[in-house]
Formats: C-alpha cells, sequence, structure tokens
C-alpha cells in the first residue's frame, strides 16, 4: 500500500510543476549479429533489433516510464547513471544491489522522475559486462529554461569497442596470465558507430 501512494505522489508531483510528460519507451534486450567498428562482426547487445541505441531525451520535470522485455539468455538489468532515485531505489537497475535482475523471458517497468534533475546522464546495462557489450546510450534531460542561449545542440558520445566481447576478453588474458591488467580496447566509436561512418558535424560562423 505505501509502495503505491509512494508512485502516486511522484506522479501528481512530476504533472503539477506543469508541462511535464509521461514518456513512453518500450525496449526489447537482445543481441544482434553485427559490425559496428566496420571491421568485426559478432553478438552486440540491441534494443529492439537495432543498434547503435538511440539516446532518450526527456525535458527535466517529465516521467520516463521504461517497459522492458528480457530476450537474453541471461538476467539483465537498467541503470539510468545519475539518478538520484530518492524513495525509488526499487528502480535503480543495480543487479544483486537493488533489484534481482529481470530474468530471461520476462518484463520489468522502470519509471524514473526527472523534476529535481538535468543535464547529460546515460542508461545502461548493469549485469555483469553488458554495457561494454554495447548496452548504453545517452539519458539527457533537458533543462525547461535554457541557462544560456545557443543555436544548436549536438549529442556526441563517445565509447571504447573491441573485435569481441568482453567475457571472451577476459578468457584470454586469463589464459596469458594477464588476469590484473584489464582488457584492452583497439577501437573507438563515436555516437555508436566507427568515425567513418559517423554523421558530420557541420559548423557555421557566428553560430553557437
Amino acid at each position: 500500500m505505501l509502495f503505491l501512494i509512494w508512485e502516486l505522489l511522484l506522479l501528481l508531483n512530476s504533472a503539477a510543476i506543469g508541462f511535464a510528460e509521461r514518456v513512453e519507451l518500450f525496449w526489447d534486450i537482445g543481441r544482434l549479429n553485427i559490425s559496428r567498428d566496420g571491421y568485426n562482426t559478432w553478438d552486440s547487445i540491441c534494443v529492439n533489433n537495432a543498434v547503435p541505441i538511440p539516446p532518450v531525451h526527456v525535458t527535466q520535470g517529465d516521467v520516463l516510464v521504461l517497459n522492458v522485455r528480457n530476450s537474453l539468455d541471461v538476467p539483465t538489468a537498467v541503470h539510468a547513471h545519475g539518478i538520484y532515485h530518492n524513495y525509488t531505489d526499487y528502480y535503480d537497475g543495480a543487479e544483486m544491489v537493488t533489484e534481482c535482475g529481470i530474468p530471461p523471458g520476462e518484463n520489468f517497468t522502470y519509471v524514473i522522475d526527472t523534476t529535481t534533475q538535468a543535464g547529460d546522464l546515460w542508461i545502461h546495462g548493469h549485469v555483469h559486462s553488458q554495457l561494454t557489450d554495447g548496452f548504453r546510450t545517452p539519458f539527457i534531460i533537458h533543462e525547461k529554461v535554457k541557462p544560456t542561449t545557443y543555436d544548436k545542440d549536438e549529442v556526441l558520445y563517445f565509447e571504447d569497442w573491441n573485435e569481441r566481447t568482453f567475457e571472451d576478453m577476459v578468457a584470454i588474458d586469463a589464459k596469458l596470465k594477464l588476469a590484473d591488467i584489464p582488457p584492452l580496447y583497439r577501437t573507438m566509436l563515436i555516437n555508436g558507430v566507427n568515425a567513418n561512418t559517423s554523421k558530420s558535424l557541420h559548423f557555421e560562423p557566428r553560430k553557437r
């Protein structure tokens, strides 16, 4: 009962600040055999059978409702990195810390309130090495009032990438007796893809 009362207060509070929206997304977490670096192909973690995972954009005060379906063959969990989760730590998505994880073939809905926060965060998998296998994307909470004036806003994010899964790299390091040395990443992705295939940025004089 207390849980339901708190959820109701959370939604009412977000609606009361004016023009707040309920931003609802449906994520089916699986794997997709694809080349993200332009050279090597393997099963990257994907959302809705697509990679890279599209960035999530909301406006401060919105409530993000993230409906997750786990189509992996192992548990998964979704963590909004940087969100405080005051009194809602059951939505924090840290497996075996605040939740048991979403079993294969099961669903879970995360409710994330953004009333008190704004800025550039990220959302990622929080089970073992899933985030290094592609389960990550920017989470942008736009301020209702811009702190400064500018003409255009671009999201530019960088990712380490390798030609094999994190678990495979750890196994190789173990055979080479390099257990104390973290696996090395050979490639950097820009906005989720090889820099040679990422969208070009165009700059204009006197534009901010």
